[in-house]
């Protein structure tokens, strides 16, 4: 049979079961014909044939985020992107530009920071803010659990020195005069997202679909050719919808429909998925293009925040007082309710005892309903404990997990826990030795997309400024590493069967490199780039092939 599309003269890593290299692939249609020698894919070459040789270069399967909230990165590519700044400075530069970009009055959002980035060790706050941002008003939202917002954002949204603190939030004030910093944590940052989502509905469809473009357009520059989109509520999956009518997405898309517990800002009062079986389907429903993934759950906040259910204190001694986004009374209840329904479920657990409490429900659901076929998964997971990984691997419950978290905010982790916890963070080596599935993922916009950068943080397992995160859970096979980001993230959203590989019959996605990730000296993985991005036999990103 002739092919419509051939690469030769490569090396290309299969990620098969055997981690099988070939050197030339065949495509038809959307998927791959085959794949072996440059003399086995010669007999799928025809005259219609269109052959490229790669020179070479090295070729993996397309890769999937796993958990990226693709809005939230499309906001911030079109707003302001801190993940790179050095200093306030550079903040302050960054945010005059989009105010100059801006048209007066109009909001300027942005984010991707967090302290122990600047070169000051300090939150920005409203008085870095208002000498660059005249009448517009600003919020930049912290990696996770704070925004920092301007005077003007602080006025449009009644926040002033009397205002008292919202439930499960905080403003911070100045101890001198007891006005209001900027910097609103946790709950407090709903005041002002609340005067952003009030805005004229207007066109809000077609922001969304902008914003989605934006954000998928750029993902498709890193290879990335699957996204799992965590905690989808009903607008964004219109948005979705039409664009997937108008064949418009630009690349896959399983959304997690939002449930108990997403949005810690708004607590539990304002959940907004309702009951699953009122939505008349349930997990898998779709097409190779946009599908219905896991319901979306949380139980807690983050470690950097602070905001994390732990079984031990913090280094200070502190214990989290917003840890909890659901009443954990009731996760037997939905857990039961969402199996029944024949939803998988994945779950937001950041601290151990969050995690603990996650895997008792999940095995009293399991047993009590033997739904055991599903993609199950607790997401984060940063420090499990024994009797969470032994249920773990007894039910098939996998880890949706953020090496880049490492690199992006792992300096602050080191004020907040013992360095002994730290080196079983996010511990890749102990959850894979127990047999459970692992799925690498960026969780834009809580840091940065670049699929690399993860990479490199689950093999080297250091921070941005150079500090160790523990030798024993670095991952040292390369081919390993490119499974978590590739055929785990199929096996996540239950698709292992049609994408994740390059096999043949499956969807034709891979990404061409710039360097050969299997040797390229470790330092450097994170400077790997994508020279040719395909979907579905289509090239969708072209650089230097």
């Amino acid at each position: 049979m002739a092919a419509d599309l051939v690469f030769t003269n490569a090396k290309i890593a299969t990620v098969n079961a055997g981690d099988e290299f070939v050197a030339a692939v065949a495509i038809s249609g959307e998927r791959f014909l085959a794949a072996g020698s440059d003399a086995e894919i010669r007999q799928h070459v025809d005259r219609q044939t269109r052959v490229v040789d790669l020179g070479g270069r090295t070729v993996i399967p397309g890769i999937i985020d796993s958990h990226n909230h693709i809005v939230q990165g499309g906001t911030l590519l079109a707003g302001v992107m801190l993940f790179d700044a050095r200093d306030l400075d550079e903040l302050r530069e960054l945010v005059a530009m989009r105010v100059a970009e801006s048209r007066p009055g109009a909001w300027v959002e942005g984010g991707g920071w967090i302290e122990s980035q600047f070169a000051e060790y300090r939150m920005p706050t409203r008085h870095d803010l208002d000498p660059v941002s005249g009448a517009n008003p600003v919020i930049l939202d912290r990696l996770f659990g704070a925004s920092v917002v301007n005077s003007k954002a602080l006025e449009l949204a009644g926040i002033d020195r009397n205002t008292p603190d919202p439930v499960q939030g905080t403003i911070d004030r100045d101890p001198r005069t007891g006005e209001p910093t900027g910097v609103l944590r946790n709950g407090a940052q709903a005041l002002v997202k609340a005067i952003i989502a009030a805005r004229p509905a207007a066109g809000r469809l077609e922001r969304l679909r902008h914003l989605i473009d934006l954000a998928c357009r750029e993902y498709l520059r890193w290879g990335i050719t699957s996204i799992i989109d965590p905690g989808v509520p009903p607008v964004l999956m219109q948005a979705y919808q039409q664009m997937r009518d108008a064949g418009r997405l630009p690349l896959r898309l399983n959304a997690m429909p939002v449930w108990h517990g997403l949005y810690a800002a708004l607590m539990e009062q304002a959940n907004l998925g309702g009951k699953p079986q009122a939505l008349g389907t349930r997990t898998g429903f779709g097409d190779d293009w946009l599908r219905l993934g896991a319901l979306k759950m949380a139980i807690d906040g983050g470690l950097g925040s602070r905001t994390a259910l732990t079984n031990q204190p913090f280094k200070d001694g502190s214990t989290s007082h917003i840890p909890l986004r659901l009443d954990v009374a009731r996760l037997d209840e939905y857990f039961g309710l969402g199996m029944e329904c024949d939803w998988s479920i994945g779950i937001h657990c950041c601290g151990d005892k969050a995690q603990d409490l996650a895997c008792g429900a999940f095995a009293r659901a399991l047993e009590a309903t033997g739904r055991r076929p599903a993609r199950h998964s607790i997401i984060h997971g940063y420090l499990p404990t024994p009797r969470a990984l032994e249920v773990m691997a007894k039910y098939d419950i996998g880890v949706s997990v953020q090496p880049g978290f490492i690199w992006v905010e792992g300096d602050i982790y080191f004020d907040v826990v013992e360095q002994e916890r730290l080196d079983h963070f996010k511990p890749l080596v102990t959850y894979l030795s127990h047999g459970i599935k692992v799925a690498a993922n960026s969780d834009m916009a809580s840091a940065h997309y670049n699929p690399f950068l993860g990479m490199y943080a689950a093999v080297a397992r250091r921070t941005s400024q150079g500090r160790s995160m523990g030798e024993a859970e670095r991952l040292r096979d390369r081919n390993q590493m490119i499974r978590l980001f590739t055929a785990n993230g199929a096996w996540l959203s239950g698709e292992e069967d049609r994408k994740g590989t390059i096999e043949p019959g499956k969807l034709a996605d891979l990404a061409v490199l710039s360097d050969d990730l299997f040797s390229v000296p470790e330092e450097t993985i994170r400077d790997v780039r994508v020279d040719m991005t395909v979907v579905g036999g289509k090239i969708a990103h072209h650089g230097a092939v």
